[in-house]
């Protein structure tokens, strides 16, 4: 499902970068981050130890996603110097640190590598969850389902509040982008995954979990065309967060049952789902690229469009298999920071099928 939430964010940022024209088309597209930041909250919390330290935790993050964030802010300065775009000392070592997203001015935010902004987010997301997972668990399934509906309506309803309050000010431009904000997806994300762990079965099936998202999808299209363009952004991530933790909840409990195969357990999807995060860095730097070459007709952007979007997934590809999965091996089993030791072989029976489980869990936010 990650490949299916990254090429909706492709698509979208095909349409502002290069194809404005296809933008109504695409333009819930932008929701596929919200999809991330419910997935991270709940994977997160599914695959948790009480024996990991938080320095371990902290740490196999930081292996997690910043060698891949800044390899790609490096080749975003190369592309910033060749197309003399803006370069600025500050907005790199702010966006190599992931706290851009916590500064509000846009030309922060989305300096070099725009999308790494998400990243910041996670950042936070990271730094609140040993806490935040630790209270969550002392609940049980009936509390922690009603907290996560609780977070969603805040998050819903804190924009028309302040747009009330202030209409004159871009509340979108902040909220979209604050991670203060967007951590009520992560939240809601672990409030699912340890009712789960708790015993809660959902009642419904994939069916009824992608008609929930796909219904998402269709009250966006309503909101889209009555709310401010301003609030667009942060109203539909909000708004998503319903039908996705659906969905979501639908595919683990599948998982979880061992129940037959679906299009998205297919082999191909779950190695493109294995590419997503490498195809969500670098997509946007190719359209950049692509933008720069000068297509200037209607059919000349498509095709730049088309043939970025086909780049951009083997080059994905061959960052996760030589840059993004070894260098994160490297770094998680450096002994001298708490890191795990080599992988030990399974032990045989119903035993060693739990114990490669769990190691599997272990590293399932991967």
């Amino acid at each position: 499902m990650r490949f299916i939430a990254a090429m909706l964010v492709v698509l979208y940022h095909a349409a502002v970068t290069v194809v404005p024209e296809m933008y109504p088309l695409v333009s819930m597209g932008q929701t596929g981050v919200t999809f991330f930041f419910l997935l991270s909250g709940f994977v997160l919390a599914w695959s948790m130890k009480p024996s990991t330290s938080k320095r371990q935790f902290y740490w196999r993050r930081v292996a997690r996603i910043w060698p891949l964030h800044a390899l790609t802010a490096a080749a975003a300065v190369v592309l910033a110097f060749a197309a003399q775009g803006d370069q600025s000392l500050p907005k790199l070592i702010a966006s190599l640190l992931l706290v851009q997203a916590w500064l509000g001015e846009q030309h922060w935010v989305y300096a070099y590598n725009g999308v790494s902004w998400s990243l910041s987010c996670e950042a936070f997301f990271y730094a609140v969850f040993p806490f935040l997972a630790v209270r969550l668990s002392r609940l049980e399934p009936g509390q922690l389902l009603r907290i996560g509906a609780a977070v969603f309506a805040a998050a819903a309803s804190l924009i028309f509040v302040l747009l009330a309050v202030a209409p004159g000010f871009d509340w979108g431009a902040l909220f979209y982008t604050f991670p203060a904000f967007r951590i009520a997806e992560f939240t809601v994300g672990v409030c699912l995954a340890v009712a789960m762990r708790k015993g809660w079965r959902p009642r419904f099936g994939l069916r009824a979990g992608a008609a929930a998202a796909i219904g998402s999808f269709l009250l966006l299209e309503v909101v889209d065309g009555i709310a401010l363009w301003h609030t667009a952004g942060p109203l539909s991530g909000a708004l998503c967060i319903p039908g996705f933790a659906l969905l979501i909840a639908a595919y683990a409990e599948r998982d979880r049952t061992g129940s037959g195969p679906t299009f998205a357990s297919a082999p191909a999807m779950v190695k493109l789902g294995e590419w997503s995060f490498a195809l969500y860095l670098v997509h946007e730097l190719v359209l950049r690229g692509a933008l720069e070459l000068g297509p200037e007709t209607l059919t000349e952007r498509a095709l730049f469009a088309l043939v970025g979007i086909a780049i951009s997934i083997p080059l994905a590809g061959a960052l996760y298999t030589f840059f993004e999965r070894p260098v994160e091996a490297r770094l998680r089993n450096w002994r001298s920071l708490g890191g795990p030791g080599p992988i030990r072989p399974a032990r045989e029976g119903p035993a060693g099928v739990l114990e490669q489980a769990d190691r599997l869990y272990t590293l399932a936010d991967k």
